[in-house]
């Protein structure tokens, strides 16, 4: 199922999803087991899927994919771009789920960088379309339903991942802007987060606090945009912090992050940003990447995270018809 789509020239935006933290390396991937996770390896051109002792067991082609989910079915969603180039806006790109036997269920077709996806309560599927300055919204037949255009520019740095909150509103980190922005369905601003470097991620707390990533910081602010916590990447050398990219937030409030094209690929840290657990120790033997999906926790392997992402999942699962 495939639809070709275009969005006006409007003001664009992407973000969100996922949380980190880290300071005081303690701890190496030899301590804990490896971590199940999906990773959009942009430097592999693959989504790939990493069992509980590092290596790879599963993967499916995706050009500079940056974003990835494994659906309740057990379905993998990603976006992809086509014959990138940063500075040009006529790529091939979209969004693919694919099935565990790697068959194509659901396939959108669009033009431009596209660099978040993620499937909505309802069945629908969100696109971050940064080439376009906009949120798609996209039904099953790959039919756009929805365009919900965002503030910063239409461009590469528009806007990096976006995602739905549970009360509708939309979450979009939007790069060049130096903001996090949030969008009722209707596509009014109801808040503008500034902050003092590009984000790449956020993700909206349980406590309503909202964790911000970007190149070189991540930052936490309250409901009154007060900054209540942040770590510098110059707080942890020894980890080779590049860009805090894919995040997420553990049971026991340890942030989860890929470390994009820095030293250290993958790192969980904790509020007292000490790194409990890291991937690797010297060069990194890992693709560079950006979109991560955990399917287990590093300090127990068995379980599944518990985070704003999963608890969406959740709702999915009760909520959204499988596809």
């Amino acid at each position: 199922m495939r639809h070709q789509e275009g969005c006006g020239v409007v003001a664009l935006v992407m973000a969100l999803s996922f949380s980190a933290a880290g300071a005081d390396v303690r701890s190496t991937a030899a301590a804990s087991a490896f971590p199940r996770l999906l990773y959009a390896a942009e430097g592999a051109q693959k989504i790939l899927r990493y069992a509980s002792d590092g290596t790879v067991d599963w993967e499916y082609p995706a050009e500079m994919s940056r974003d990835v989910w494994q659906l309740p079915n057990g379905n993998v969603l990603f976006c992809f771009n086509r014959n990138y180039h940063s500075q040009r806006h006529d790529n091939p790109s979209g969004v693919m789920e694919v099935t565990p036997d790697r068959r194509i269920a659901f396939s959108f077709s669009t033009t431009g960088q596209v660099w978040s996806c993620q499937r909505l309560l309802d069945g629908t599927t969100l696109v971050g379309a940064a080439s376009q300055g906009c949120l798609l919204v996209v039904d099953s037949k790959g039919d756009v339903v929805r365009r919900i255009p965002v503030k910063n520019a239409p461009g590469h740095s528009c806007m990096r991942h976006a995602r739905q909150l549970p009360n509708g509103h939309f979450l979009v980190a939007e790069e060049s802007a130096h903001a996090v922005r949030e969008y009722a369905p209707d596509g009014k601003m109801t808040r503008e987060i500034n902050v003092g470097f590009p984000p790449f991620s956020a993700v909206r707390s349980a406590n309503g606090n909202t964790v911000i990533c970007g190149q070189q910081w991540i930052a936490e602010i309250d409901a009154e945009d007060r900054s209540v916590w942040s770590l510098s990447g110059s707080e942890i050398p020894q980890a080779g912090i590049r860009w805090f990219a894919g995040i997420q937030v553990l049971p026991d409030g340890h942030l989860f992050v890929c470390n994009a094209g820095g030293r250290v690929t993958f790192l969980e840290i904790d509020r007292s940003k000490k790194i409990v657990w890291q991937s690797n120790a010297g060069p990194s033997p890992y693709p560079a990447g950006h979109g991560i999906y955990l399917l287990t926790t590093p300090a127990a392997p068995g379980k599944r995270p518990v985070s704003p992402r999963a608890e969406t999942e959740i709702r999915e699962t009760s909520g959204a018809r499988d596809r």
